[in-house]
């Protein structure tokens, strides 16, 4: 069962649950006196939190302190503040004298220690980012208490690597055998799983001395530093380190064993799989774990109980087999997308707190978003559609063959196309180096996309705003240099951002000042470079010239410049070539986060957002589209779906409308020629009622003849004849036979089923 089909069945079972099974731990409309006492302590920082990040704040504080939980979630979507509810936290849950250790990814580590700074008065900042063990090693034989409030910060990257290892064993003539106690070996053994000599137990490995001379902090604080050494252990991004073997995963373990708290914070819970939790749950509240019967090598148990899972069976027909026994049958079972609902009010609601940008809007400015198609030149366009034509040719006689090798080749080629027609786009074989076919070079001095990129930046600098602009190529098929000679020649100053150059490290503080030494009007980068770590205020609008398929880079780079300390209007403009495979690509991403924001509010936005976000999957449709076994939405329609499903209603099944309002959304599409915008007024029209039984419901509808008729509503679908003619959601929205209805609480315990219906 769906997540909305369960919610739809029990919504009301679930709401008295929660209500009298569930206690909250801090009611703002109901605050004690030790909230008043925290709200008092906490004015004696530098900086103030804002009063929903405040509330977050003391519902954390309370969940440590009175719930006496030893691990909790902050899923706080990007731009909420994460950073400054985490030191909040720390400075009211410890004592003056505390250690708090903050594991972060490493270009964050500065910027963590400038926040502290800037925020706790007197706090002592220890950056353990470093190359060596000293500060470590000083902790570990000093054992003093703390002087302070300590903060000890290190990046992910120098808390997970360490050194190689190479085989510690005897190598003889005719076999291998133990340094220790000479067992023999026949087969020297995979030094990647550290044997142990079976007769002795001794390691059968050690380290490299030839490769890096390195020791994994974590690795260090987990075998010589003392149980609760830290009072407090934040891990930021703590999405990354959900992997049960990955050496980060292991160093986010280490640290959290030495902590006597720990508080996770991320943007991103689950990634669309239940067991996306299961080894962030075990490694800060094993003893729940344990106590659910929940073993740690066993993640396929936690999958059949909060997750899905898929069952496969194949046989194997024997020929002429004459018996039941005759064929063989193989087994397997796999874990699917999605989540129990159950996994909420068992493990996640009483130790998460999550927190949406749109809590605090009201210190934020208005965000725009418009999508700017542009029409190819002629020369351009036959191009394209006769490289389409050519490559859809081959990819197909390659899947008649059961290959779908050329799959990824086919998007990615016809998306970088268009953009860089001046330079041409050669298609080989992946595996062969085959030449397959290639797209002419073009001779035109500014592309169509090119001469309309140039048309926005000026008519933004006219009004006082600095732009962003972010392209996926900035690497084989660079485009950086081509758009920055064009931007120059219009007399707008560009700055560059590239991999490595800075470092990510350095990438914050180098901006800053490039930003503060020069007067640019336009950053060019790669959105992958900007996903996390960075406040780009000075850039209010953000244009993608090229968006790619990646919906969790589209999301998190284009939050960049909206957030808290924004004074101006946020802009974002979608930039794509009418009908080619830019436009699918968009339209398929809006389709897709339009599914993320139909469940918003149950996670955040940004984890759903990861949720809808499968880059292989969403590329095997564009594929598919391609080749014209799936068709595809217009793009004005999908995103006016999109932007249609972000404007926040009140759950019509929960309330008690009237049902003679109407409802107007308006779309807005740019294009190269025009700007067309289209107003959508829906008429609520009364078609019958719908009557709750016990596992379904009935609806009475009036046809115009005047007769009535009996639908079905169960499970999610309505149901006509045994036929299925529509669905709805746990909101009561969906629609029959093509046209959109919601559900509408009576007075009488029954549902009015309305239809939305367009207004001439």
């Amino acid at each position: 069962m769906e997540l909305n089909q369960f919610l739809e069945k029990f919504s009301e079972i679930l709401k008295d649950k929660i209500k009298t099974a569930f206690q909250p731990v801090y009611l703002p409309s109901n605050e004690s006196s030790y909230e008043t006492n925290l709200r008092e302590k906490v004015k004696l920082l530098t900086r103030q939190p804002f009063p929903k990040q405040m509330e977050a704040v003391l519902a954390i504080v309370k969940g440590f302190k009175k719930a006496n939980h030893r691990g909790l979630f902050l899923v706080s979507e990007m731009g909420t503040g994460k950073t400054m509810m985490a030191i909040c936290t720390a400075f009211l849950l410890l004592p003056e004298k505390s250690r708090t250790l903050i594991l972060c990814p490493g270009h964050l580590v500065d910027k963590w220690g400038r926040e502290i700074r800037t925020t706790v008065p007197k706090a002592i900042v220890v950056d353990i980012n470093g190359s060596g063990l000293k500060e470590l090693i000083d902790l570990k034989n000093n054992k003093t208490q703390p002087k302070g409030r300590e903060f000890y910060i290190i990046g992910k990257e120098r808390a997970k690597n360490h050194f190689a290892r190479r085989l510690g064993i005897v190598q003889q003539k005719q076999h291998f055998s133990c340094p220790n106690c000479g067992e023999k070996f026949v087969v020297a053994p995979n030094v990647d799983k550290k044997p142990v000599c079976e007769s002795c137990k001794s390691p059968l490995w050690q380290a490299d001395k030839d490769g890096y001379n390195r020791y994994a902090k974590a690795e260090f604080i987990k075998r010589f530093l003392p149980k609760d050494t830290f009072d407090l252990f934040i891990a930021d991004e703590v999405h990354q380190y959900k992997s049960g073997d990955s050496a980060q995963g292991q160093a986010f373990a280490n640290l959290a064993c030495k902590a006597k708290n720990t508080l996770c914070l991320t943007g991103t819970l689950m990634g669309g799989y239940s067991t996306n939790l299961f080894y962030l749950l075990w490694r800060i509240v094993p003893k729940t774990m344990k106590e659910m019967g929940i073993g740690y090598d066993n993640p396929m148990f936690f999958a059949e109980k909060y997750g899905v899972i898929e069952r496969i069976e194949k046989e194997k027909l024997r020929d002429n087999a004459a018996s039941i026994g005759g064929n063989s049958i193989s087994r397997r079972v796999v874990e699917k997308p999605g989540i129990s609902p159950t996994i909420f009010t068992d493990l996640l609601l009483q130790r998460a707190i999550f927190l949406k940008l749109e809590d605090i809007t009201v210190n934020l400015p208005s965000f725009k978003e418009e999508v700017t198609v542009v029409q190819m030149d002629q020369e351009q366009d036959d191009a394209y559609k006769n490289f389409q034509q050519e490559l859809q040719s081959i990819v197909r006689s390659s899947l008649a063959r059961g290959d779908k090798t050329l799959l990824g080749i086919l998007v990615n080629s016809l998306l970088a196309y268009p953009d860089g027609a001046r330079k041409g786009e050669v298609v080989l074989h992946p595996r062969t180096q085959e030449f397959l076919c290639s797209g002419p070079e073009i001779n035109i001095e500014n592309l169509a996309k090119e001469r309309k990129l140039v048309e926005i930046l000026k008519e933004e600098k006219k009004q006082g705003r600095k732009c962003l602009v972010c392209l996926e190529h900035t690497g084989t098929r660079d485009l950086i240099p081509d758009l920055q000679e064009r931007i120059e020649k219009e007399n707008l100053s560009v700055l560059i951002l590239r991999q490595n150059n800075p470092s990510a490290a350095k990438r914050e503080s180098w901006l800053n000042v490039k930003l503060s030494t020069g007067n640019y009007d336009v950053l060019i980068t790669n959105p992958r470079l900007i996903e996390t770590g960075l406040d780009l205020l000075q850039f209010p609008t953000i244009i993608y010239f090229q968006t790619g398929y990646s919906t969790f880079t589209l999301r998190q780079s284009s939050r960049r410049s909206w957030r808290i300390g924004q004074d101006k209007p946020v802009k974002i403009y979608y930039m794509v070539y009418q009908n080619t495979v830019q436009e699918t690509a968009l339209s398929l991403m809006a389709e897709k986060m339009q599914v993320a924001l139909a469940v918003e509010g149950d996670l955040s936005d940004k984890g759903l957002t990861a949720l809808s976000n499968s880059d292989t999957s969403l590329l095997i449709k564009m594929a598919k589209t391609l080749i014209g076994e799936e068709k595809r939405k217009n793009i004005a329609q999908s995103w006016g779906d999109y932007l249609q499903q972000s404007v926040k209603v009140e759950a019509a099944i929960n309330s008690n409308d009237d049902i003679t309002t109407t409802e107007t959304t308006t779309i807005t599409v740019k294009s190269d020629t025009s700007q067309k915008e289209v107003s959508i007024v829906y008429e609520e029209v009364v078609r019958g009622k719908v009557y709750p039984q016990k596992n379904f419901a009935i609806a009475v509808i009036d046809t115009q003849t005047g007769s009535k008729k009996q639908f079905i509503f169960s499970k999610g679908s309505v149901l006509y004849n045994k036929k299925v003619i529509g669905n709805y959601d746990s909101k009561g929205k969906g629609e029959i036979n093509k046209k959109p209805i919601k559900l509408v609480k009576d007075k009488d315990n029954s549902f009015l089923l309305i239809e939305l219906k367009k207004a001439a």
